[in-house]
């Protein structure tokens, strides 16, 4: 039901990526609002490490609860304040997400919802 699209004709992804994935009906399709690094009761983690593999925690207990997993993610967009965190982003991101390498955009940004939020991963899952 999903083809990765790889094309030869233009350059390699420069991480942990494809392309493209297509996804052919019929297909659930499960969309995630944007997860931060907040904890059940609220409190948000601390530092860019932190929020970044609690927000990918919160992507999965979305998908369980959605009857999919990690590897039913067809889109995944990071939302990470300052460059300096992208290197604890990227490693959080594969730590989660292991061999799997959906399509990703990576997008460095002033400020999230509140001054704590250093993370923000955006998913689109189908099965």
């Amino acid at each position: 039901m999903k083809t990765k699209i790889m094309p030869a004709r233009i350059a390699k992804p420069a991480s942990a990526y494809v392309h493209g994935v297509l996804t052919e009906a019929p297909a659930k399709l499960l969309t995630l609002s944007g997860q931060l690094g907040m904890r059940p009761d609220g409190v948000c983690e601390a530092g860019a490490a932190a929020q970044a593999a609690r927000a990918w925690e919160n992507v999965q207990a979305i998908l369980d609860d959605g009857g999919m997993g990690l590897q039913d993610i067809i889109k995944v967009t990071s939302y990470i304040v300052g460059q300096e965190h992208i290197s604890a982003y990227v490693e959080a991101h594969k730590a989660a997400l292991g061999d799997l390498e959906p399509p990703w955009t990576l997008v460095v940004v002033q400020a999230l919802g509140a001054p704590q939020y250093l993370i923000e991963v955006d998913v689109t899952a189908a099965a």
